[in-house]
């Protein structure tokens, strides 16, 4: 055979073989093992390389598809895993530096013209190359190939950003980088580099690594990069540069370039010529011709700040700093904004000084971050050279204000921590054009301004120049400006920024501040207030910010000096007498009927001032007893009409009239500020009043009157507008807002001086206002903006709501209200027989309804003769005969509305009245018709209105119900409502919403007889009427030719029967012998066979195959726990033991048989509905206590265990959420089952645990073990049950072990079995402290800890496992201390893997958000308590306490934690350090390394310090 093939090599090179079988004869010959050529890999791919190379020589002629063809035979054999085995064996194939070269022509050909011919093979026999390392020594043997290669692979991405570029070239890109910087490492030449960087690798890679940082390939479609690639390119690009351009050998040239030391008899050796590397670099970045114009300028910007980033990262050092900076200013004047002269803004555009912005806030961070700028050392060594440069940078900022540009502003902001007087010579224009006439309206650009603002505000107060700082501000405002066009002077952002400022002011200089406003105001804006609306503007802001200094400033009290007293009392007279009583006279002077704009700014500003100063005069006299206020002291004797407050001093009430005249039609700051002031009149009255007068109490009246009628219209209409609470931005659309938030914010001081109809009014207000539904109150501004909606809402949920009784009220009263309007909207039928059968739903009236409803309570309680049944037959007649109120969808969901505010109100606390009003309007809303609503709207409407029911009936007036209507009555209606309306209801049986109204009306149903068997009021007359009220409806359900029949009726009867036989049968039971002569025994078991008929009717033929529904469930095990208590003999306390299956058979037994079977069958399936599940494990329960149920032929303890066995094997089983659940149930079978049968239980969990379970991937089998295992330990045990336990437990732990061994082997980690493992494990060590006899099985548990794996975990996962563990070794310290002692070493190893993951885990991390923090602390704690129980073993642990202080300090020198871990670990090795003696701590201090030795050093000092000193002061008052 190998002569038959002898030829291939010369047929390859025959002139006479066509191309087409040249490429079939090469590509048999790779991968045939019947072709033998020698050195046959060598051959074929110089055969495919020589007519390539030859082709593109242009001395061979191919079509294009050979070529093509060609190159994919290169490919495959570079792909070829032959070849990968044949280079791992050691063979040579060589390519030959022809074929690179042809590569990375082509690849040069597609960087420059685009040209897409054979690209993708050409790139994949690249990548072929680059990944084989024996291949890639091609490139990397010659540097300028690989070279070559990353720049026409970088330029042919950069050329065609809009192109479908393919993942392969970005992975080709990726393995280049990756091979050329394992070159730079290895040149030795750092010219030759740094000439390839910047004569053919910079510009491309800054081009692409911007281009990537924009994501412009990672948006979805066809040649979408991986983010990751993506951010491992850019990475190893800025490797590159800075490996590459920032060599540690040239920083000699940088210096020499920079610092300007030109020094003769330096020996430069191989770095002579390369003089100036910066001046290179920026050469080439600043080129205008290597990428598109309009990229150029964001290339560069975006390469200026990475290429100071990078100088810094190579060169900054403390020896470094003026060198760093010196790099500054020449990057700097790269970007356009450098070159910009006064005046220029308009040379680029919005989108251009964004990226300028950006550039330079990055290089100012820089500088900011690294402490290159030291103010002394620039200006004592440099002649201040930075602080020039950060000028020049400031006016450029200033002199060309980009407000709209977030950057802008944080620019300023670094500016100013870096050093105030570098804007100082600028503060006006920087107050100007960046607070007082910017135009900010973007939420990022004015986040920006605040921090700015803030920034200012809290450098001149450090450095206590606040009064500088107005005096440039108060400039600014008063300047000659068009005022209309500024914006509020003090929005939310700057007002916070002073008031923070205010606090950490001293008094005197706030007192300055506060005169030189008030200087400026007086002199400069008074004087030309008439008829200038410009002044009257910058009045409104000067009284907004002298409003702000005044509210916000910290108050005086009786530790202030005198001085400092007196001059606030000064300041204060002068300003009313000087200011606001000028401003007062002149807006009544020269008020004319039609208002100028001027007017009402005036009066904004008076008004304003007014109440300014009324509010700090009241609480400077609250707190400081010196001061001495005009408007008298607030505490004295009782007033009279001549001696109760004005609302400001010293100004008459007639001139107030004439104000309020004046601002009548105000609807914004003036109408605002004279409710304020009428609301400090009120509180200043309250004060001063020890005995209420009764011109005191009309005052009082009609002061409140006032601030509540002021602006009654403006609150008719809702309104979604949003105030920020700042007065000076309050205008007519916020108003509103404002006034509403006033009345709420005062309700408790307002609300006893306030008529009935005010609160009335109040109360209406309140409901109009709040949200209309979830969405509308998930409509959030955030803070500090408020809503009307907000408010309301607050108001609603506030604890002092109930508190305020009349307005309580009234709020329930409007809200009976609109739903009885609803109601009776929908009336179908005469109103007036409406009106006459259910008078709530018309008593619009307070008083009318409480008459009516105390009247018919107080009938009963006095004559006993009113008739109860009433109002029941009314229901009852309209329910039989199609209740008249009708309800549509639109109605329906307003009414929902109103019931979800009902529902946060406190109802369980309503007068009597009340109580029995809404009672019986919820039945009217619960028993209305829903006439085409959608069916979950309809359940979710009953739903809620029972709920409320079920809520109402829980309050402590919840008896006066039944004083008016029986429970039977109350029975019969709401069931025979429930049971019309769902014949329209089309539902499946199992829908989640009629399910929940089956389980709402039941715990209704159960309320109302509950409480019936307390009051015992008329038990058996009501229990008889409600058991003949439901066999009519069970015999009607049972009959095909009624409408009651459908499946939901019978649902709803069985939900009915349940709650009737759950609350009647208890009480039989306990009353056995007291009832006896009564028909209760009787009612019961007729309710039984009731309940048995309808069991069966839910049972009906035909439904074997489908699961039993949940009401069924629910009601089942009732049935017989009822059925088994009839049977109890005297004297025997438990079932198990008092069935007489002599005497008496139990009812329905053929019944509780069928269920039987078929839960064993649907058990796991039931398992994921935990409500059906409990009500089955109940059932079985009580069938394994009833022995006559059980069949001869199987044994019914093996079939439930069987059964929960496949609950616990089924996929998706959450162990907690089910084991409660089924410890009832495993509590009985252990005490009625055989010794025999526990063994079996023991046996099926050994098998389970069997290590070839984990062999066999039965991941299942193994869990179902360890549940089984843990339910049982949960059991109580004795005898020889608990015998035969202990007996096996050594089985037991070693089968836990092998487990947990096979479970940390896995990838990933198979923490589904670790973790209950470990759970079991600690159960089974505590609950053996006296029963595990060998050592040798608890020290089995310090295996498996020692295997635990604590890394790579999220936090959850973490947490839960490292609890886990702490509990095991945790009950071997408290239970089996004897075994700790013995492997003492194994126990420190353990808890030393909780410390030190803990550590590691609480570390301070570069990156990545604290959200994880409480997960570590809470484990920390559990190590800081471990160090305690260890510290209370002195005598055991006191030889290893150095070890376990070395093991800490040689584990925290490595990571530094977050302090709060920190103060917890501390607090615990503080303890283990109270163990250590003097010696000791010697030991530690010369064994310990250097690193190490310092943490203890700290750590002993801190002991000192603070531990130590405190144990010793403690035991100086210890007895």
């Amino acid at each position: 055979m190998a002569a038959v093939y002898s030829g291939i090599s010369f047929k390859l090179k025959s002139k006479t073989t066509s191309w087409e079988d040249k490429l079939k004869l090469a590509h048999f010959a790779w991968i045939s093992h019947q072709c033998f050529l020698p050195n046959k890999e060598q051959v074929l791919l110089d055969w495919a390389r020589q007519t390539l190379v030859a082709f593109y020589n242009k001395k061979l002629e191919l079509q294009e598809d050979i070529v093509e063809r060609l190159w994919v035979y290169v490919d495959n054999i570079l792909h070829s895993r032959k070849l990968q085995n044949l280079l791992k064996n050691g063979k040579t194939v060589n390519l030959q530096i022809s074929l690179v070269k042809v590569i990375n022509e082509r690849l040069a050909e597609f960087s420059l013209v685009g040209s897409q011919k054979n690209v993708c093979a050409i790139l994949s026999c690249c990548q072929g190359i680059l990944s084989t390392p024996a291949l890639a020594v091609i490139y990397t043997a010659k540097p300028e190939l690989i070279v070559a290669l990353l720049s026409h692979l970088c330029w042919s991405v950069c050329r065609q950003p809009e192109g479908v570029m393919t993942v392969q070239l970005f992975e080709v890109i990726h393995l280049a980088l990756d091979h050329y910087l394992k070159l730079q490492q290895q040149q030795a030449n750092p010219r030759r580099v740094f000439a390839d960087m910047t004569g053919h690798l910079l510009q491309p890679c800054l081009v692409l690594r911007h281009l990537l940082f924009g994501g412009t390939w990672t948006q979805a479609g066809q040649g979408q990069l991986r983010q990751v690639l993506s951010r491992d390119i850019r990475s190893k690009i800025d490797t590159v540069l800075r490996s590459g351009v920032f060599r540690h050998d040239l920083l000699s040239s940088y210096k020499e370039e920079l610092l300007e030391q030109h020094q003769d008899n330096v020996k430069m050796g191989v770095l002579k010529s390369l003089l100036t590397p910066m001046e290179t670099v920026i050469k080439r970045l600043v080129e205008p011709d290597y990428i598109k114009s309009d990229l150029h300028a964001s290339v560069v910007a975006n390469s200026v700040s990475l290429l100071y980033r990078l100088f810094l990262d190579s060169y900054l050092k403390e020896e470094n700093q003026f060198l760093c900076f010196q790099a500054l200013p020449r990057l700097f004047g790269c970007l356009q904004i450098s070159h910009l002269q006064e005046g220029q803004m308009e040379a680029l555009t919005l989108s251009d000084w964004t990226t300028e912005l950006l550039a330079v806030e990055q290089l100012l961070n820089s500088v900011a971050t690294t402490n290159i700028y030291n103010v002394a050392a620039d200006r004592i060594r440099h002649e201040e050279t930075q602080f020039h440069f950060y000028r020049h940078v400031a006016e450029l900022l200033i002199n060309h204000s980009q407000a709209p540009v977030p950057a802008w502003f944080r620019c300023l902001k670094i500016l100013m921590s870096l050093n105030h007087l570098i804007l100082e010579p600028d503060l006006d224009d920087l107050l100007s054009s960046a607070w007082i006439d910017a135009e900010v309206t973007e939420f990022r650009a004015k986040k920006a301004q605040e921090v700015l603002i803030n920034t200012v505000f809290q450098t001149y107060a450090k450095l206590r120049q606040v009064p500088r700082l107005f005096e440039e501000v108060l400039g600014v405002i008063c300047c000659p400006a068009a005022e209309a066009l500024r914006q509020p002077l003090l929005t939310s952002g700057p007002s916070m920024a002073l008031c923070a400022c205010l606090l950490e002011l001293p008094l005197c200089q706030i007192l300055d501040t506060w005169s030189l406003v008030l200087d400026k105001f007086q002199s400069l804006v008074i004087p030309c207030l008439q008829s200038d609306t410009d002044m009257a503007l910058k009045a409104l802001s000067l009284s907004s910010l002298l409003h702000c200094i005044m509210v916000n400033m910290p108050s005086l009290d009786n530790s202030m000096p005198l001085p400092i007293i007196r001059q606030t009392q000064c300041i204060m007279e002068r300003m009313l007498k000087e200011l606001v009583r000028p401003l007062l006279g002149l807006l009544v002077d020269l008020w004319s009927s039609e208002s100028e704009l001027w007017q009402q700014k005036v009066s904004d500003s008076a008004l304003l001032l007014s109440y300014t100063w009324t509010q700090v005069d009241t609480t400077f006299s609250l707190h400081c007893s010196q001061y001495h206020s005009l408007a008298g002291p607030l505490a004295g004797a009782a007033l009279d009409v001549l001696t109760l407050p004005l609302l400001l001093p010293g100004v008459e009430t007639q001139l107030w009239k004439e104000v309020e005249k004046c601002i009548v039609q105000s609807r914004s700051l003036s109408r605002y500020c004279l409710e304020q002031l009428y609301l400090q009149k009120v509180k200043r009255t309250l004060m001063r009043t020890s005995s209420q007068s009764k011109e005191a109490l009309q005052t009082l009246r009609d002061d409140t009157a006032r601030i509540l009628d002021s602006s009654r219209d403006c609150l008719s209409q809702k309104t979604v507008v949003a105030w920020d609470r700042q007065v000076s931005t309050m205008n007519e659309s916020t108003y509103p807002v404002a006034h509403w938030h006033l009345i709420v914010s005062n309700l408790t001081v307002l609300i006893p001086y306030l008529c009935l109809d005010d609160v009335k009014y109040l109360a209406t207000v309140l409901l109009r206002t709040l949200p209309a539904n979830k969405a509308q109150e998930s409509l959030v501004h955030g803070e500090p903006y408020i809503t009307l909606e907000t408010v309301s809402t607050a108001l609603l949920h506030s604890p002092l709501f109930p508190e305020m009784p009349s307005l309580h009220s009234a709020f329930l009263m409007c809200i009976t209200a609109e739903c009885s309007s609803i109601l009776c909207s929908g009336a179908h039928s005469d109103l007036s027989l409406i009106s006459q059968r259910f008078p709530w739903l018309f008593e619009k009236d307070y008083h009318t309804f409480v008459a009516h409803w105390e009247t018919k309570l107080a009938k009963v309680g006095l004559e006993g003769v009113e008739p109860r049944g009433e109002v029941a037959q009314n229901f009852l007649s309209m329910i039989k005969n199609g209740f008249p109120i009708k309800l549509d969808e639109e109605q329906l969901k307003v009414l929902l509305e109103l019931l979800q505010v009902i529902s946060t109100l406190h109802l369980d606390s309503l007068k009597p009245s009340y109580h029995v009003h809404f009672f019986f309007l919820l039945v009217s809303m619960a028993v209305s018709t829903l006439e085409h609503c959608s069916c979950p709207l309809a359940l979710q409407y009953l739903v809620t209105c029972y709920r409320l029911l079920s809520g109402l009936q829980r309050g402590r007036n919840a008896r006066s119900v039944f004083r008016v209507m029986y429970v039977s009555d109350i029975f019969e209606v709401v069931l025979t409502s429930l049971l019309q309306a769902s014949t329209e209801f089309q539902v499946r049986e199992d829908d989640p919403d009629w399910l929940q109204l089956l389980q709402v009306l039941g715990m209704f149903l159960e309320q109302l007889m509950q409480m019936l068997i307390q009051v015992k009021q008329s038990l058996v007359l009501n229990f008889g009427k409600i058991t003949a009220f439901l066999s009519r409806c069970s015999k009607e359900a049972s009959s095909k030719e009624l409408k009651i029949q459908s499946l939901q009726c019978r649902q709803l009867l069985l939900v009915a029967l349940n709650k009737l036989c759950q609350s009647l049968g208890p009480y039989v039971k306990e009353r056995r012998q007291l009832l006896q002569a009564s028909a209760l025994p009787e009612l019961l078991q007729q309710a039984m066979m009731q309940m048995g008929a309808m069991l069966h009717l839910c049972l009906v033929p035909g439904t074997t195959g489908r699961r039993l529904p949940s009401v069924f469930l629910s009601a089942v095990p009732t049935l017989l726990e009822v059925d088994l208590s009839q049977h109890v003999r005297e004297g025997q306390p438990q079932i198990s033991q008092v069935v007489d299956t002599d005497r008496t058979v139990l009812s329905h037994m053929a019944l509780y048989q069928d269920v039987y079977i078929q839960l064993l069958e649907e058990l796991p399936a039931l398992s994921g509905n935990t409500q059906s599940f409990q009500a089955a494990l109940q059932f079985l329960t009580l069938f394994l206590l009833a022995p006559e149920l059980h069949s001869k032929e199987s044994s019914v303890f093996t079939s439930i265990f069987h059964s929960v066995q496949k609950v616990l094997t089924g996929p998706g089983i959450s162990a907690r959420d089910i084991e409660p659940h089924l410890e009832a149930l495993f509590a009985q079978m252990f005490e009625a089952g055989t010794t025999e049968q526990f063994g079996i239980i023991l046996q099926s969990i050994l098998q389970g645990l069997d290590i070839t379970q984990a062999w066999k991937s039965d991941q299942q089998v193994v869990l179902c073990a360890i549940r089984l295992l843990s339910l049982l330990l949960k059991c109580p045990l004795n005898g020889e049950k608990a015998s035969l336990l202990w007996r096996m437990c050594p089985q037991i732990v070693t089968a836990l072990m092998l487990q947990h061994r096979e479970a940390c082997q896995e990838q990933p980690v198979a923490l589904v079995v670790i973790e209950p493992v470990l759970d079991v494990l600690a159960v089974l060590l505590r609950k053996g402290e006296e029963t595990i006899s060998n050592p040798h099985h608890v020290s089995l548990a310090f295996n498996i800890l020692l295997t635990v794996p604590l890394d790579h975990l999220k936090a959850l996962e973490f947490s839960s496992v490292f609890q886990k563990m702490h509990n095991v070794l945790f009950s071997i310290l408290q239970c089996h201390s004897k075994v700790m002692l013995k492997a003492i070493s194994s126990f420190l190893n353990s808890f030393n893997i909780l410390l030190f993951s803990v550590m590691h885990e609480g570390r301070q991390k570069d990156k990545g958000s604290m959200d994880d923090l409480p997960v570590v602390l809470e484990c920390a704690r559990l190590v800081e308590r471990m160090y305690s129980h260890i510290a209370t073993r002195a005598e055991e642990f006191t030889a290893f306490s150095p070890f376990m202080v070395a093991q800490y300090v040689t584990e925290a020198q490595k990571v530094t934690l977050y302090p709060t871990v920190k103060n917890l670990l501390q607090e615990g090795i503080y303890l283990i350090l109270d163990l250590c003696i003097e010696r000791d701590i010697q030991f530690l201090r010369a064994s310990l390394q250097p690193g190490a030795r310092d943490v203890f050093k700290e750590l002993h000092s801190d002991y000192l310090k603070y531990h130590k000193a405190k144990h010793e002061g403690e035991k100086r008052y210890t007895a």
